[in-house]
């Protein structure tokens, strides 16, 4: 499943929209930039075979340790 690029028209759109905060053309740039690339590394864990294990909710060191 590939993501549909968010593109700063978008990324404007909603900020405007749904939270009342206009963008600078630059923000709406570097925002769906960002967003962009996160989409992208997402697309790298979808790949990996986990199988039925579960995600690590916390990391313990040492056995028995919070």
């Amino acid at each position: 499943m590939n993501a549909t690029p968010m593109t700063p028209e978008t990324i404007a759109a909603i900020a405007s929209q749904s939270l009342g905060m206009p963008l600078t053309e630059a923000d709406a740039q570097a925002t769906a930039a960002m967003l962009n690339a996160l989409a992208a590394d997402m697309q790298a864990f979808r790949k990996m075979p986990l199988g039925d294990d579960e995600p690590a909710t916390t990391f313990a060191a040492a056995e028995g340790q919070p």
